[in-house]
């Protein structure tokens, strides 16, 4: 017969074993807090900081411009666009050097000049140098925005269509290829990635308009319209990849257009007629040489005697030279502003005394015709830009530059 087993009734817990297990309880709940704090300030710094970087800062302006903000965020994607671009660059001229003979001296010319290409562009792509990758992108927005207000104000539109035919014809692709063709304009056409210059002057279109890669190989085969989709979609990854919206880069081809009809509207507005003057002009380097040259065109000497002594003196700085018909603007631009003043200041047949002209040298100014004439286009052209890059200059009291050196991407 079985034993019947007896049921263990637990102890109770003593005082002090209850005490002991309440704290370590206690200790555990706090533990477990203290885990999940630590985790929500984890989580909170990071969110913090990413709002602060891709939010707060991304929204503050490194520049305004004529109340406009040009955002940390768009600055950014620039750079990012800017430094795509010399990448690219690079890379081309990378494969130009590959192809190159070193031990062939046909080449030494061109591989000289390819390898300078090269370097330049490592230079630029350094850390060294992202500040000025950074205020060039910054000088290029700041002209987008100006040359997008002056077109507003004066009624300069680019329609839908416009743009997109315009980024079709920066790939490449003309959907129209029947219609004529412009004067010197071939029939060959390139297929290059477009993008926009990377560092060129403050000009009217060099900054703003999207330009081929360098030295692009025509080829005889019409792009099609796939071919033209295809590539516009491996741009747009590319563009992705930086962080730079499709938005973003179509405004950026629209300012190029709209720069490129606003310089069309102040060419239109330079007069077709103006007072103009036809000098002729003894530079020397030397004070003393040049007066002994206005003495002598003031004894009668002739013009071009005096000239070709200047030339055929190699121990003589100096030279002379026979100038076209030129407004004032167009003489300014050459020989300084005083030496313009003489000029329009005498009569025909009259000569100066020597001045200092702007490029250092002594100027004696001989004035062979002054009237009111028909300005030619070859005058009106560079009038026209030289009216642009004034207007600009004179914008720039409207902008206010903030602080942007610490915002400058290095990537990629």
């Amino acid at each position: 017969m079985k034993k019947k087993s007896r049921k263990r009734v637990p102890r109770s817990l003593t005082r002090k074993q209850r005490s002991r297990l309440e704290r370590e309880r206690r200790l555990q709940r706090l533990l477990v807090w203290g885990v999940v704090v630590v985790g929500v300030l984890v989580v909170g710094v990071l969110t913090y900081g990413f709002v602060v970087e891709k939010v707060i800062k991304a929204r503050e302006p490194v520049a305004i411009v004529a109340g406009t903000p040009i955002t940390t965020a768009e600055f950014q994607s620039r750079v990012r666009f800017t430094r795509m671009q010399m990448i690219n660059e690079l890379a081309y001229w990378q494969e130009q050097q590959r192809l190159l003979d070193p031990t062939d001296s046909s080449d030494q010319f061109l591989l000289e000049y390819v390898q300078g290409q090269v370097r330049n562009l490592e230079i630029q792509l350094s850390s060294a140098n992202a500040q000025a990758v950074g205020e060039q992108a910054l000088d290029q927005l700041i002209q987008e925005e100006l040359v997008r207000q002056e077109a507003q104000r004066r009624g300069i539109t680019v329609s839908p269509e416009e743009l997109q035919r315009e980024i079709e014809m920066l790939f490449g692709y003309d959907r129209d290829p029947a219609a004529p063709l412009d004067e010197g304009e071939s029939e060959m056409t390139p297929t290059p990635m477009p993008i926009l210059t990377a560092d060129p002057p403050l000009t009217p279109t060099g900054v703003l308009t999207p330009t081929p890669s360098p030295a692009p190989l025509p080829t005889p085969t019409p792009m099609t319209e796939q071919d033209f989709l295809q590539r516009y979609d491996m741009l747009l990854t590319s563009l992705n990849a930086l962080d730079i919206s499709e938005q973003q880069y179509r405004s950026w081809v629209e300012a190029s257009l709209l720069s490129e009809r606003l310089l069309d509207r102040m060419r239109a507005e330079i007069p077709a007629e103006a007072e103009q003057v036809k000098v002729r002009v003894l530079a020397a380097e030397s004070e003393e040489l040049a007066n002994e040259l206005a003495a002598r065109l003031e004894a009668g000497e002739d013009f071009q005697v005096l000239k070709e002594e200047l030339e055929g003196d190699d121990q003589v700085a100096g030279y002379g030279s026979e100038l076209d018909w030129a407004p004032r603007e167009v003489l300014e631009s050459r020989l300084g502003t005083e030496v313009a003043d003489l000029a329009f200041g005498l009569e025909v047949g009259d000569h100066s005394q020597p001045v200092l002209g702007q490029d250092g040298s002594y100027v004696v100014t001989e004035v062979v015709g002054h009237e009111v004439r028909e300005l030619s286009q070859a005058l009106r052209d560079p009038m026209g830009e030289e009216a642009y890059q004034k207007w600009l200059e004179a914008q720039q009291v409207l902008v206010e530059r903030r602080t942007y050196e610490d915002r400058v991407p290095s990537e990629p």
